[in-house]
């Protein structure tokens, strides 16, 4: 497993936004200790790596798909044991009414790159109805398939806002932007900034007064457009505490991934909030929460 790559750089300009706002006594612990990869140099290899691997799997190659990952290839899923050759079993056997729907307006050719890391958003149907999909993979320096996590959430059957749990505002992705490391850097800073000022801070109308457009676009099923929905919750005190353990925040262009390990009273869920950014404010949201389970069929955990 690679080792958690830590920023220093980040410390002292996010300490010094949070010290600037009352955070409440009992609130939870700030976090700025997380993975954050650097760079796009790897998208082609890592995405031609698993081109192999799939193509492989269609045509019943075992050897060509099994020669795509390191040895040992690390499994996060709640749902496939330790390994490569479980992925293979996997996709050898689906189940009658599986299907997978890339999205692809994420990034080039439907990814998210950043280092050593793809991501995928996926629509999902295991015969039981839509879930939206979050994969991370890990490719290591040799450029083989190394370690994977996956989140998903089963869809709603409507939306507060109307919009899609899966779709993008067609006023960015018909304008992309080509943000330089910089700015995707600031990018990373502002929404770890936002998260521990809003959440483990408990600072949620402040947090977005700060740093989110007033008209920010939700794709959440449950909350409406805007900062006004949790504004009003969060003043009236109906938001409940939630502490954030972030695990990964990964930025290319306008788009922030980030996966926490999330605390609400005694549960815990594997969450992604993915974010859009344009001209140091957050414009889009999305995410995916899952409950951890009790028991999975490794050691490895969902983080």
């Amino acid at each position: 497993m690679m080792k958690k790559l830590i920023v220093p750089k980040l410390v002292a300009g996010l300490v010094a936004t949070l010290l600037a706002a009352p955070v409440a006594a009992d609130s939870c612990t700030q976090d700025f200790d997380f993975v954050s990869p650097i760079g796009h140099g790897k998208a082609a290899s890592s995405q031609a790596t698993l081109k192999k691997a799939f193509g492989a799997s269609a045509k019943g190659d075992f050897d060509t798909f099994m020669a795509a990952a390191a040895d040992p290839y690390i499994q996060h899923s709640p749902d496939l044991p330790d390994g490569w050759k479980p992925v293979w079993d996997l996709l050898q056997n689906r189940e009658e009414g599986f299907s997978s729907k890339q999205i692809g307006w994420l990034g080039e050719n439907g990814f998210l790159d950043n280092g050593n890391y793809l991501v995928m958003f996926r629509e999902v149907d295991h015969g039981d109805g839509p879930s939206k999909k979050f994969d991370l993979l890990y490719f290591d320096d040799d450029g083989l398939y190394a370690e994977h996590w996956d989140m998903a959430e089963a869809m709603a059957d409507k939306t507060v806002s109307g919009r899609s749990e899966t779709g993008a505002d067609a006023r960015f992705t018909d304008n992309p932007v080509q943000y330089d490391q910089s700015i995707e850097e600031a990018n990373r800073r502002m929404i770890a900034s936002m998260i521990n000022l809003a959440w483990n801070g408990e600072q949620v109308a402040t947090a977005l007064s700060l740093y989110a457009d007033p008209d920010y676009v939700q794709h959440n099923p449950y909350i409406a457009d805007g900062i006004q929905p949790l504004t009003e919750r969060a003043n009236a005190g109906k938001l409940p505490q939630r502490c954030y353990d972030i695990k990964f925040i990964l930025a290319q262009n306008d788009l922030v991934w980030v996966y926490s390990k999330v605390t609400e009273n005694d549960a815990v869920n594997a969450v992604v909030d993915m974010f859009r950014v344009r001209d140091g404010k957050m414009v889009e949201h999305w995410d995916v929460s899952q409950a951890v389970p009790d028991d999975m069929p490794h050691d490895n955990g969902m983080f």
